[in-house]
């Protein structure tokens, strides 16, 4: 199962199909809001949806207010009515793929059962980190690491980046605790917080890098390795448990 989900590392953001945000039914003009209003927070999305398909397809350093506005085929006084500057919208859009990025998490984990109160299986650990991989092949996870380069050398992008960056993990870590509240236990956290961590970057490695060869079952072994030493760590937490309960 999970070869044939990463069979032939096509990633998703290759083409760069980004959907577009979700768009509100229309409302009344006696409603919440008005009807121009309306528009006005649909063209914001509209261009913030265009944004980051320019950061997959051309890169931070190469996203101007100018190719946003082609992209989103609008013209350049509607782009500049949004957003006063290239910073202006590049603040927006973090946000914007930000809550895109718990989105995604939210549905990927959602396909992953675990059984309640017991700990995961190497099933479930296979399962979850092919997912997983599935989620970071994601234009927006690309999206979003232009924008946290673009922060390395640009103090303004970095005072929004940094929050952002620590409001995602956090939102990740709640999500797989309320899905999965064994991870919270006292004596797993820890054990749990490092196994994610590994996890994780070693994903995030292989969709910001997609070597030719790390495929197939070359890659099928690396998530393998992973289970395996998530394993490894929850036996060692299981056996713990036991001899406490042995001592009292």
């Amino acid at each position: 199962m999970a070869k044939d989900q990463v069979k032939g590392r096509t990633m998703e953001s290759q083409n760069a199909t980004v959907k577009p945000a979700a768009r509100p039914a229309r409302r009344s003009r006696a409603g919440h809001g008005s009807w121009q209003a309306e528009k006005s927070h649909l063209m914001r999305m509209h261009i913030l949806d265009a944004t980051m398909k320019c950061l997959v397809n051309i890169g931070y350093s190469q996203t101007t207010t100018e190719k946003i506005a082609k992209q989103a085929g609008v013209s350049r006084g509607a782009m500049t009515h949004h957003f006063k500057s290239r910073a202006e919208v590049f603040n927006a859009a973090a946000e914007h793929i930000t809550d895109i990025r718990v989105k995604e998490y939210d549905e990927a984990i959602r396909g992953v059962t675990q059984k309640s109160g017991t700990f995961p299986t190497a099933e479930n650990m296979r399962d979850t980190i092919t997912t997983l991989q599935s989620y970071y092949m994601k234009p927006s996870f690309l999206a979003f690491q232009e924008l946290v380069r673009g922060a390395r050398t640009d103090e303004q992008l970095q005072e929004v980046m940094g929050p952002l960056e620590n409001s995602l993990d956090e939102r990740m870590s709640q999500s797989m605790v309320t899905r999965f509240p064994i991870w919270a236990d006292e004596d797993l956290r820890e054990v749990g917080e490092a196994l994610r961590d590994l996890i994780m970057h070693s994903l995030q490695g292989v969709a910001m890098n997609p070597a030719p060869y790390l495929q197939g079952d070359r890659l099928e072994r690396l998530h393998g390795l992973l289970v395996e030493t998530a394993m490894a760590q929850f036996e060692r937490v299981y056996q713990a448990r036991q001899q406490q309960v042995v001592a009292t």
